[in-house]
């Protein structure tokens, strides 16, 4: 049943950079932060993927394979995503996935106890870290427009080392292999940029 489980968690791994590096993703994000742009979207994307992933196994004659969303327990919490195999329902895939903004943990230096909990902790098979940019002045002028006193622009950092500080962090976990995506960016309701990042058990 092992060599099973790796099987599904390397469909898994590939189906879901297939989603994010797809236009479909990238339309589905735009819509999603258009009408979203006020909160953080962490369960909305996760939703995405999960709903992307079981059109897949459906259309795919995978029908032993399903993905659910806050399923099943560990450590007396709900893991974000899990693929599970009808044949061994014991051993699902465990997925958990955050949703940062740049200036989130001191622009993202103090993150890997964040890391640690989620991925080593509850023995994750993946740790999906998505990460949202924009111009603050952008943004302003949208919340200003409307009325919105959420003020997320607050988690955003002026400067750019949030970037290198993840990629730094991401890549200390030696039992682990970090894929890293293409930046997407889209236009509504503003410019926007997410930033994913797989961290992938080996």
């Amino acid at each position: 049943m092992q060599n099973k489980k790796s099987k599904i968690k390397k469909l898994t791994e590939n189906r879901i950079s297939k989603i994010i590096k797809s236009k479909v993703f990238k339309n589905k994000l735009n819509f999603l932060n258009e009408n979203y742009s006020n909160q953080k979207q962490e369960l909305l994307i996760r939703n995405i993927i999960l709903e992307e992933l079981n059109e897949y196994f459906n259309s795919n004659n995978l029908s032993d394979l399903k993905a659910f969303a806050e399923h099943p327990r560990v450590h007396k919490a709900r893991v974000d995503l899990s693929i599970v195999n009808k044949q061994d329902i014991e051993n699902p895939i465990l997925i958990e996935l955050k949703y940062q903004f740049t200036n989130d943990f001191k622009q993202l230096i103090n993150y890997k106890g964040v890391i640690e909990k989620d991925f080593e902790n509850r023995k994750s098979d993946m740790f999906i870290l998505i990460i949202s940019n924009w111009e603050k002045e952008k943004k302003k002028k949208f919340d200003k427009k409307w009325g919105i006193s959420s003020n997320l622009s607050r988690y955003i950092s002026k400067k750019a080392e949030w970037n290198t500080n993840i990629e730094n962090t991401l890549n200390s976990f030696d039992q682990a292999e970090l894929e890293v995506f293409d930046k997407i960016e889209i236009d509504k309701p503003y410019p926007t940029e997410y930033y994913f990042y797989n961290l992938k058990r080996k």
